[in-house]
């Protein structure tokens, strides 16, 4: 949901909700800033989504560590609730 996907972009691994992705494998490289506003995101929304992003991406924090803190974030800002849950039920892995 909301994710982008470059251009010529070979996606091996599951990209999450929000991520703009691109390369060669594909790999997350911020928000998709332009797409939220697009879609009426607020900006309190779309902070809690890069802090989030950060967790995740910024952090160097284990991937179940990671997880657990946006699960515990998506409590407090339920726009989350779809990054939490995608990360739980990721099939293919997650591009990082």
């Amino acid at each position: 949901a909301h994710a982008f996907i470059a251009n010529n972009t070979a996606v091996l691994q599951d990209i999450p909700p929000y991520v703009l992705a691109a390369g060669q494998p594909a790999a997350p490289r911020a928000v998709n800033v332009e797409g939220l506003k697009r879609r009426g995101f607020t900006e309190e929304q779309m902070r809690a989504i890069r802090q989030a992003f950060r967790v995740l991406y910024r952090s160097d924090l284990p991937l179940a560590q990671a997880r657990e803190q946006i699960r515990k974030m998506a409590e407090a800002e339920p726009v989350l609730g779809i990054f939490a849950t995608f990360l739980q039920e990721s099939g293919r892995g997650l591009a990082r």
